[in-house]
C-alpha cells in the first residue's frame, strides 16, 4: 500500500470530506473519536496483520505516526 492509498483509506474510515496529510494531528481532527479508533484498529488488523492496543493509540500523535506503524 502506498502512502497516498493509506491516506485515502484513512480518510474513508474517518468519513472525512477533506483530504488528510501526514502532518495532521489526530486529536485535532473532529472525526477522531472512539468509533474511528476501533475502525482504524480493524483496518490495521485486516490490511497489515497488526494488532493495535490502547497504548499504541496513546502514542499516535500525527497521521504520520499511523503510517510509520503500518510500515509505510
Amino acid at each position: 500500500m502506498t502512502r497516498a492509498e493509506f491516506l485515502a483509506e484513512l480518510q474513508d474510515i474517518l468519513q472525512r470530506d477533506e483530504p488528510l496529510d501526514a502532518e495532521m494531528v489526530l486529536k485535532d481532527l473532529p472525526e477522531w473519536d472512539s468509533l474511528s479508533i476501533m475502525a482504524v484498529a480493524g483496518f490495521f488488523d485486516k490490511e497489515f496483520s497488526k494488532t493495535l492496543n490502547f497504548t499504541d493509540f496513546e502514542s499516535f500523535i500525527t497521521v504520520e505516526d499511523l503510517m510509520a506503524r503500518a510500515g509505510i
